[in-house]
């Protein structure tokens, strides 16, 4: 796995950036304080080389500024979040280009000796993680300084600071110089390396252990099949267009602070769990072959506070990110964003939004999917149902995404259709017949005893 693929290279970029800024913003108190040290005496510079690194400093810290914390904003990332991530890249090296260039020019002025602190740059680069990064700024900061070295040359020779020639006067500073970067250089190439491998290693172990939570969240449908298996199929197909709805609303631009990737995978296998609380609802309701009764609809709205009971007993995981998502969409999946649904009449943005994607997944599949009373419905006519249901029981937007992506949804409904038809067929011919037998008080032969096995 690369960095780059994870959301915490670009949280450390950003970080990093916010750093580099506010150390190039303390630059421009260098004109200033070399004013003064003139002043009194302590050094020897003119006011045009005063003038010259304030004209550097100022407009290139307000650009750095700028590029962190306006196309750095949270809300800047919302809106557009391609060029978020772009001109985050470009003032990892902006930033650090230029610390490097202002730092190259310091040092050509004979009064002043830069040699070793060009290294704080090198350093800086290491914070990014990335060897590339260190690799180029290496690569760059000795370049500015060999041309920093030579103009200081230059102008101690023009000053009559000593009688050697320039280029003489220029590799004595040089060798030196040289000799410094290559330490640099090999210490810094490594410590990324190692930074580098480590995080790596870290994120790859903590990836293991999230996928083994997810492995052990998708044992729940398994047990849902066991109790009733169309809420076990259905939640397993919940999973899927939870997914396809979040990344279609990314991709157009909705709600892009919230859906990170890592956020996705939340909310899709936080669909694993939306119907735990149907195992508190009696098996003869949950598996009847007819639409329910009044009564028995009064019981299966029971399920969402019957699941919020039980997933506040459930560990931590994820730093209790992934507890709280759980319960919300348990507890208000089947709430509408008029106000009309229940358990509690929300509405709006008050419904949170991994529920309202969740209503939206859980009613698609109810209608593309076949159940004990009805037969599945057309992707034209289940499309035309969510239309309809635009801003009165769905959100609109999220209702908009998931008509953007009806081929995907055709193309997984059609696939899970044919691999679970027989399957789901000949559990429900098992279940009537083996509650047929008990109504009779017939005991079930070791045939039919292998039969129900097989089928199960």
């Amino acid at each position: 796995m690369r960095l780059e693929d994870n959301d915490f290279f670009y949280d450390n970029i950003a970080y990093v950036n916010k750093l580099v800024a506010k150390i190039l913003s303390l630059t421009v108190l260098l004109s200033p304080t070399f004013y003064l040290l003139s002043k009194y005496g302590i050094f020897n510079i003119s006011r045009t080389y005063v003038l010259v690194t304030l004209f550097l400093t100022v407009p290139f810290s307000i650009i750095q500024l700028i590029l962190v914390f306006y196309f750095g904003s949270k809300s800047f990332k919302e809106k557009y979040t391609e060029l978020y991530y772009f001109t985050q890249k470009f003032a990892m090296y902006f930033g650090l280009c230029i610390s490097s260039v202002i730092l190259g020019i310091i040092g050509t002025n004979s009064h002043i000796g830069i040699y070793i602190s060009y290294v704080i740059i090198i350093f800086l680069s290491c914070l990014y993680y990335d060897t590339t990064v260190t690799k180029t700024m290496t690569i760059v900061s000795y370049a500015v300084m060999l041309a920093s070295l030579n103009f200081k040359s230059m102008n101690r020779i023009s000053e009559g600071m000593t009688d050697a020639s320039l280029i003489h006067d220029f590799l004595a500073f040089a060798a030196g110089f040289t000799i410094e970067f290559i330490f640099v250089m090999l210490i810094t190439w490594k410590m990324t390396e190692r930074n580098h491998s480590s995080m790596e290693a870290i994120l790859n172990k903590n990836i293991k252990i999230e996928n083994t939570n997810i492995d052990i969240i998708k044992f729940i449908p398994a047990i849902l099949r066991q109790h009733e298996i169309i809420t076990g199929f259905h939640t397993e197909h919940t999973v899927n267009y939870v997914d396809m709805i979040c990344r279609e609303l990314k991709s157009s631009g909705h709600f892009t602070e919230i859906l990170s990737e890592n956020n996705i995978k939340l909310f899709s296998a936080a669909a694993n769990l939306h119907d735990i609380g149907k195992i508190f609802i009696p098996d003869h309701i949950l598996n009847t072959p007819r639409r329910y009764t009044p009564q028995e609809y009064e019981m299966m709205k029971l399920h969402p506070a019957k699941g919020k009971e039980i997933l506040e007993a459930m560990p931590v995981l994820w730093d209790g990110k992934f507890n709280k998502i759980a319960i919300d969409m348990a507890y208000c999946h089947h709430e509408h964003y008029d106000g009309t649904g229940y358990p509690n009449g929300l509405k709006g943005e008050e419904i949170p939004l991994c529920a309202r994607i969740m209503a939206v997944a859980d009613v698609t599949d109810a209608l593309l999917s076949r159940r004990p009373y009805k037969k599945e419905m057309n992707l034209q006519d289940a499309m035309k149902i969510l239309k309809e249901g635009r801003g009165t029981q769905f959100d609109p937007v999220i209702v908009d995404a998931a008509l953007s992506i009806q081929p995907l949804i055709y193309m997984y409904s059609q696939e899970v259709a044919s691999k679970e038809y027989d399957t789901i067929t000949n559990e429900l011919e098992w279940r009537q017949q083996n509650m047929d037998s008990i109504q009779k008080g017939r005991i079930i032969s070791n045939e039919e005893q292998k039969a129900i096995m097989n089928n199960s």
